[in-house]
């Protein structure tokens, strides 16, 4: 990883960026980039958020991304295969029990109740749905009715007929 960092700062300086060029430019602060250049993995906590880091400056620096990523993959697996098996299986039980407990979080009496009325909102959506359309329904057939008694009496009238 030493090298990768040299790499890249090299390249920077050779190009005639500044820190806080590249630093607006890639959205990260100074002990970042500092780390990132030394090489210093272990001050990056996430893995993925390095690898992501390092794709983006490779690309700004407009180096070989596929050499400087493979390079990357090769320490990483150096690196994480001297972690013991003891290691990785108690990190892999912490972190299922986390999830578990995240679950269980999820599982809450309030949540439950908030999908509950939101379950009832559309209940209530649906019943003044089905009062609208009956409403126009009825408001139809009487003024239908209304007006075949209307044409029925000028129908009498008309033809002189009195009930």
């Amino acid at each position: 990883m030493k090298d990768i960092g040299e790499s890249f700062k090299l390249a920077r300086e050779s190009i005639g960026l500044s820190k806080s060029e590249v630093m607006k430019d890639l959205e990260i602060n100074e002990s970042q980039l500092d780390n990132l250049e030394d090489g210093n993995v272990n001050a990056f906590k996430d893995i993925f958020f390095l690898k992501d880091l390092i794709k983006k400056y490779t690309v700004y620096l407009n180096l070989d991304e596929d050499k400087i990523m493979d390079e990357f993959n090769s320490f990483i697996f150096s690196y994480t295969s001297r972690i013991p098996i003891s290691d990785i299986l108690e990190k892999t039980k912490e972190i299922n029990l986390k999830e578990k407990q995240e679950d269980d979080k999820i599982k809450s009496p309030y949540t439950i109740n908030r999908v509950k009325k939101e379950f009832n909102k559309a209940y209530i959506f649906l019943i003044v749905g089905f009062i609208f359309v009956f409403s126009i329904f009825f408001t139809v057939k009487y003024l239908k009715k209304i007006s075949e008694e209307r044409n029925l009496e000028y129908s009498v009238i008309v033809k002189g007929e009195l009930l």
